[in-house]
């Protein structure tokens, strides 16, 4: 009769340790398994337009459109717009119609632009307006996007008392901008702003048309300025009329921050 060996091998663990390292191994795979799933629920990059948000007026001079959820993981992408008086008090902010989200037929398309408005306090020839700053945010963070585009619309007015174009002017702190040269000239910056051109075909531009606006492309920003000012125009004395642009709508990328290397 033969003795049982029951002696453990040399150099390996016996079958109860395989068995229990076998069962302490399954949540780690488990879990290993889940973590591309979760992950896939959240998005990287994605391009989007003002269109798609949420818009706030909170006053004449503040309002906010928000991204809610933009990325899937609960945090809201939002683009804040604050409006201040700039240079002299020829001309005031409207205080009615400044920061309305306004879907009117204005340069030639009827889509929701910011409607900024301005009114004439007095015929002095000075360039008083507003500068507005826009900025963007990730779950109140400061967040670059890139590929940045809008329109600002319908800069027209008769001639001004300078000379150099009609009564409208903007410029932007970011971004370059093409438009129709025979009715605006200028470059979008604060000496040579977007204006009407000296030989504009009229004053005035229809809101079914296109020809007073500018087209701006920022290739990355998470802050910019918009200026708008009027040069007031060589009207009858009493005739102080508002002046008004839109604009809008902006797309852009956004990027999540979370899924950076």
């Amino acid at each position: 009769m033969h003795e049982k060996n029951t002696e453990v091998p040399q150099g390996g663990p016996s079958r109860r340790a395989v068995v229990r390292g076998a069962a302490w191994s399954l949540p780690v795979i488990a879990a290993a398994l889940a973590t591309p799933m979760a992950a896939a629920s959240v998005t990287c990059t994605t391009t989007i337009s003002s269109g798609a948000a949420v818009y706030s007026r909170l006053s004449a001079t503040s309002s906010v459109f928000t991204w809610v959820n933009l990325f899937g993981d609960g945090k809201d992408l939002t683009l804040t717009l604050a409006a201040v008086p700039n240079g002299a008090s020829n001309m005031t902010i409207n205080t009615t119609n400044n920061l309305r989200l306004d879907a009117s037929t204005q340069g030639g398309e009827a889509q929701p632009s910011v409607h900024l408005a301005l009114d004439t306090a007095d015929l002095r020839n000075l360039g008083g307006g507003q500068r507005v700053t826009f900025s963007f945010a990730l779950a109140g963070a400061p967040v670059t996007v890139n590929n940045l585009s809008y329109k600002i619309k319908d800069i027209d007015g008769f001639q001004a008392l300078d000379g150099r174009g009609g009564a409208e002017r903007v410029f932007v702190s970011d971004g370059s901008g093409s438009y129709n040269s025979d009715w605006i000239e200028g470059a979008g910056t604060g000496t040579e702003p977007w204006r009407p051109s000296t030989a504009s075909p009229n004053p005035e531009v229809a809101a079914g048309s296109a020809a007073g606006n500018v087209n701006v492309a920022v290739a990355s920003v998470s802050a910019f300025n918009l200026t708008f000012v009027a040069n007031n125009s060589g009207r009858a004395i009493g005739d102080r009329p508002p002046q008004n642009i839109w604009v809008g709508p902006f797309t852009f990328t956004a990027s999540n921050p979370a899924c950076t290397p």
